[in-house]
């Protein structure tokens, strides 16, 4: 009988991850080591999701993006790319979702330089970009078949699209959103501001 070349194991459903998962910001991740497992980390979301960390309900899921900016070393007698001819100098890393909750606190992520009026309690906008406007973290949840917990934290992260909040006759508002990640400053450039978890039971 001729061998049909397939991927799937017995494995694989286990290895395939389900549903739209969840967004955080400044998720507390301090206690989080090699050995933390599942359960321990989806009591950590639990409490983030109590203390207001959640961006709360989203639409069409979300997308990780983490792409590099490659540059290609040529010289005379060289036909094709070779290894050590490749250089990433960089990743441009984001996370994109549509958020449903139109919260004050999201209305201020999305907006990134909006602050609130301390005379009116209303939210002004600035033209000034601040190392204080920039999320120390926005951080995606999800879950595998199996139970296995993923996160993925995007380090000083900032809404670089700016906001539409779209409005739909019996329907529901939106604000489309595209966090980008940012170095905290120049000392560290040997690895891209972003860290993804896995946690097993």
């Amino acid at each position: 009988m001729a061998y049909t070349p397939i991927g799937l194991t017995p494995n694989s459903f286990n290895e395939m991850q389900l549903g739209a998962g969840a967004f955080f910001a400044e998720l507390d991740m301090t206690t989080v080591t090699p050995a933390t497992t599942a359960s321990q980390f989806a009591d950590i979301l639990q409490l983030a999701l109590v203390a207001g960390k959640s961006l709360g309900a989203t639409a069409g899921g979300g997308t990780f993006v983490a792409v590099p900016e490659v540059r290609q070393i040529t010289a005379d007698g060289m036909t094709y790319p070779v290894i050590g001819s490749t250089v990433f100098d960089s990743w441009e890393v984001k996370l994109t979702t549509t958020i449903k909750e139109i919260t004050k606190e999201n209305l201020k992520r999305a907006l990134a330089t909006a602050e609130e009026d301390t005379t009116s309690g209303a939210l002004v906008i600035s033209s000034a970009l601040m190392p204080e406007h920039y999320i120390p973290s926005i951080g995606w949840a999800g879950r595998m078949l199996d139970g296995r917990l993923i996160y993925i934290e995007l380090q000083n992260a900032l809404n670089i699209v700016g906001m539409t909040l779209t409005f739909v006759d019996k329907g529901e508002g939106s604000i489309a959103v595209e966090f980008r990640a940012h170095q905290a400053d120049i000392e560290n450039m040997q690895n891209a501001p972003c860290r993804i978890y896995f946690f097993e039971d």
